[in-house]
């Protein structure tokens, strides 16, 4: 077959029960398609033929992400058809024969998509009655999936329900079949969260639901048998996705989901826990978990505040220090003043500055002054704290830049303080002076010292309130638990005794409530009647108390 109606037939794509399908082309908007097609034994009954275009025309109406959109539908030398999209991926039947089980997480990504899909078709009126891996298809971003083959759908009548098809004639996969579908009885949307949750296990624990080999079989299992257990097949898959899945294999209508939509909510609900879940091995107890977590908060707190402190510390010190720098560089070139103005206006021969160097020297004494000189208008030094100095030419220390306060860092240890000698407005040299930062940086690791004792005390104390803050929770926790652990056992034939008054004991009276209206019900006993005498119980023991 070449051409079907103004389709460019390219090649088959695959066959199934009742259809085959074949990449085609449409040279009316120029983009390639599926085309799906009766095979021939269907295609002469008249009946199966228009069921099969009325049905795909309801399918057509249909637009979800996650469902196969259906451009046309028609019928051309006497061969029903259906144009859809033409999407690129793999079955996820061919994918879990090649891979076996997926991991719970991409099984739940996959099964919202799913449930999304089925909850918009449900709501317009379309039951799938055929949801199988292989009408399930993986894209090729390996995340987005598609339901496609809504060839045996059915539209649903005025009052919601579905309508047998034939009498006594099954109309979906006999191994995802509903066991609605398995015993020939009406089926509604449940029966497709039925068949998805035949999926879903299937992905879930690697293997199908429902083994039997004939048909006979099959229906037998559907119908009354339980699937074995997903905790015993595999031992990572979480107790709330066993839950989802458990609920949706129900052999009763009414005990499934309500909708799609309810599934999605509740798969959508997992995907967010996923996230608190524990990675392998069961994680750190309270009482550790606590203090760890308030230490870590607490410790980076700590650390931003101290570390501005210390900065504004730091920058008051240097402020400070610059301060007593310039008042000590201040005096020395007020003395120097005189002196140089003196021995500016005389020959070389002339001038004396052995009173500045004496002064010089002395002021070089002080434990705070490193270097001390005084340069005169030409450059040469005149009196210096180191003798040896004087009479030479005055080089500034290189990579040194005097800021605009005449203030610059005179490597770790001091500070450099330039200022000219000026009298009566003249300029008559230079005082170099650098004044030690020994006590500068004492005070600063002072004041590191102290923010670090004060960070060890503080943190000690948080982890302490934290580890007892974790057992004070743990302890009522643990009892809870043990309680639920318990109740199992004796059939809820126990109750927590306690005096508390937080939320801790609004929890335990949960329980004891909870135990009040199980334990009736396993044991035979009208709950209505137990709650009555407990009652009766308690009320003089209040009224005594």
């Amino acid at each position: 077959m070449a051409m079907l109606g103004r389709y460019r037939i390219d090649e088959c794509l695959g066959t199934g029960a009742m259809a085959e399908v074949y990449r085609a082309h449409d040279p009316e908007i120029d983009r390639s398609v599926a085309i799906k097609v009766l095979k021939p034994e269907y295609a002469t009954d008249p009946e199966i033929g228009a069921r099969f275009v009325r049905e795909a025309r309801a399918a057509g109406a249909l637009s979800h992400a996650n469902i196969a959109t259906i451009y046309d539908v028609g019928e051309a030398g006497g061969i029903a058809y259906i144009a859809m999209e033409l999407v690129e991926g793999q079955p996820l039947d061919t994918v879990l024969e090649q891979q076996g089980r997926m991991p719970y997480e991409r099984v739940l990504a996959i099964g919202q998509q799913l449930a999304s899909a089925l909850g918009y078709a449900h709501r317009n009126g379309v039951v799938h009655r055929d949801i199988k891996p292989s009408n399930i298809l993986l894209c090729a971003d390996g995340r987005t999936v598609k339901l496609l083959d809504f060839g045996v759908a059915r539209i649903g009548d005025t009052k919601g329900a579905m309508v047998k098809t034939q009498a006594g004639t099954l109309i979906g996969t006999p191994r995802y079949m509903s066991p609605e579908q398995a015993l020939g009885l009406a089926v509604d949307h449940r029966s497709d969260l039925f068949s998805l949750g035949v999926v879903l296990y299937e992905m879930v624990t690697g293997q199908v639901a429902f083994s039997g080999t004939s048909l006979a079989t099959l229906a037998l299992q559907i119908a009354q048998e339980k699937v074995a257990p997903i905790d015993r097949v595999t031992s990572d898959c979480p107790p709330g996705l066993r839950f989802v899945i458990d609920k949706l294999l129900a052999k009763k209508p009414e005990a499934r989901f309500a909708d799609g939509a309810a599934l999605e909510r509740a798969l959508a609900q997992e995907l967010v826990a996923h996230d608190d879940l524990p990675r392998g091995r069961r994680g750190l107890s309270l009482r550790i978990k606590l203090p760890v977590a308030l230490a870590l908060v607490t410790a980076t707190a700590l650390a931003g505040c101290a570390a501005m402190m210390l900065s504004r510390e730091q920058a008051t010190l240097e402020h400070m220090a610059i301060t007593s720098g310039s008042s000590i560089t201040a005096f020395v070139t007020n003395n120097a003043a005189v002196l140089a103005a003196d021995n500016a206006g005389l020959a070389a021969d002339q001038q004396d500055w052995s009173a500045l160097q004496a002064f010089a020297v002395t002021a070089s004494r002080d434990p705070a002054i490193r270097d001390l000189v005084v340069v005169d208008t030409g450059g040469t030094i005149r009196a210096a704290g180191n003798p040896r100095l004087v009479g030479q030419r005055y080089q500034k220390p290189a990579g040194e830049t005097v800021m605009a306060n005449d203030v610059t860092a005179a490597g770790n240890t001091g500070i450099r303080f330039v200022r000219p000698i000026t009298y009566a407005g003249a300029r008559f040299g230079t005082v170099d002076l650098v004044v030690r930062r020994n006590a500068l940086d004492e005070a600063i690791a002072g004041v590191r010292a102290s923010l670090a004792l004060l960070f060890a005390v503080v943190m000690a104390a948080v982890l302490v309130v934290g580890y007892l803050s974790g057992a004070m929770v743990a302890r009522p926790l643990s009892r809870l638990r043990r309680a639920l652990d318990d109740a199992s056992a004796s059939a809820f034939a126990l109750r927590i005794s306690h005096r508390r008054g937080d939320e801790f004991g609004a929890a335990f009276d949960a329980f004891n409530r909870l135990a009040t209206t199980v334990e009736p019900q396993l044991h035979g006993t009208p709950a209505a009647a137990v709650a009555i005498l407990e009652t009766r119980i308690a009320d003089p023991i209040k009224r005594a108390a």
